[in-house]
Order: C-alpha cells, then sequence, then structure tokens
C-alpha cells in the first residue's frame, strides 16, 4: 500500500513591480528609422491606391514624372504630419510639467512623463526634417514610385484572379463574336466596378492589420 506525503504550501510573496528588469530604451537612431519606415510605408500606400485607382478608372497614363511628382505630394502630407506631432507632443509636454501624481491612462502625462515626451517631440521633428530632404531626391521619389506602381499591379492582378477564381475556377475559354464585342464596354465597366470594391476593401483589412502592428501606436517614448 503506498503513502503520499502530502506536500507543504508555500507561501508565495505579493507581486512587487519594482523588481522587474527595466525595459531596454531604443536609441534616438533607432527610433528615427522607425519612424522613417514607418513613414515611407505610409507613403507607398498613398500612392499605391492612388495608381490603382486611375488604373481602374483610366484616368491617365503611368508617366515616371508625374507618378515621381505624386510621390513628392505625398511626403508633403507625411512632413506635415510629423510636424503637427511634434507640436502637438510640445504641447503635452508644457502641460504635464504642471501636473504632479501618478498618470491614470496612457494619455495622462505628468511631470514624470516630460523626458519621453521631449525625445518623441525629437524624434517627429528630425522624421519631418528627414522626409523633406527626401522630397528633393530624384532618386529616392523614382524609386518610391516604381516600388508602389509594382504593389499596385499586384494588387490589380490578385483581384482579378480572385474575382476568376471565384466565378470560373480558373480562365474562361471565351468565343469572341459580334455579341461579345457589342456588350464589351458594359463587361469592363462592371469589371472595374468590382474590381474597385474589391481593392478598396483589400485597402481597408491592409490599413487595420497595418494599425494594429504600428509600433509607435501609443507610444511615447
Amino acid at each position: 500500500m503506498a503513502f503520499w506525503r502530502k506536500r507543504p504550501k508555500r507561501r508565495f510573496r505579493a507581486f512587487d513591480r519594482s523588481e522587474l528588469p527595466e525595459a531596454p530604451q531604443p536609441s534616438f537612431d533607432d527610433m528615427l528609422a522607425e519612424g522613417l519606415m514607418v513613414a515611407e510605408a505610409a507613403a507607398r500606400m498613398s500612392l499605391r491606391n492612388r495608381f490603382v485607382m486611375h488604373a481602374l478608372r483610366g484616368e491617365e497614363p503611368y508617366e515616371p514624372e508625374r507618378a515621381s511628382a505624386a510621390a513628392r505630394e505625398a511626403l508633403y502630407e507625411l512632413v506635415q504630419e510629423a510636424e503637427e506631432v511634434a507640436e502637438r507632443t510640445a504641447d503635452e509636454r508644457e502641460a504635464a510639467a504642471r501636473r504632479e501624481g501618478r498618470s491614470s491612462h496612457e494619455h495622462d502625462y505628468r511631470r514624470a512623463d516630460g523626458p519621453n515626451l521631449r525625445r518623441r517631440e525629437k524624434v517627429y521633428a528630425a522624421i519631418s526634417t528627414e522626409l523633406w530632404k527626401r522630397r528633393s531626391d530624384p532618386q529616392y521619389l523614382a524609386a518610391l514610385a516604381e516600388r508602389a506602381r509594382e504593389e499596385a499591379w499586384e494588387e490589380v492582378a490578385g483581384a482579378i484572379d480572385a474575382r476568376l477564381a471565384r466565378e470560373w475556377g480558373e480562365w474562361p475559354q471565351i468565343e469572341v463574336d459580334e455579341t461579345y464585342e457589342a456588350e464589351r464596354e458594359v463587361r469592363v465597366h462592371d469589371l472595374l466596378a468590382d474590381l474597385d470594391r474589391d481593392v478598396r476593401a483589400a485597402e481597408d483589412e491592409r490599413a487595420r492589420r497595418a494599425e494594429a502592428a504600428d509600433p509607435f501606436r501609443g507610444y511615447v517614448g
């Protein structure tokens, strides 16, 4: 017959957050590089959406010079956004300097948050400055536009393949006759409307995932 010895109960200490190791602080250069990477991804998404809409609606042919101008415009919008964040952070830092105590939520800044807010302000100011410089680099603009164009065509091709797979299962064998030619314009119009809807849905989903994975969301460092 087996006898089991009852184990003595272990006493656990109360959780002490102060004993946790401090999270390593990213360097200014790391934060700047991360911010520029996020900004460039946003610029490509803006350009890609523009190119997709132009391709679906047939509004204008793709021209490298016009695409570079669009890239310059997209970067200008991001420059303005970065400047606005830097200015807003400066205002928050000044207001936080007048408040003592502990914060009740992530956007309730107090005096102790001053150094972090100042860092964030400087990072976004540096992002704005760097993006402004890139607006004057023809090679960078051309490369940015070309990459966005490739992504746009991948988006359109994917939407076409998805629609064909959904309706036909494979590329259909079509007999071209007078009726087919006569109804071509109507079919193209319907196809563009469907592709426009599918592409917008795909972009909304991509934007949602990008926001969920945004490393700067809620960041005050």
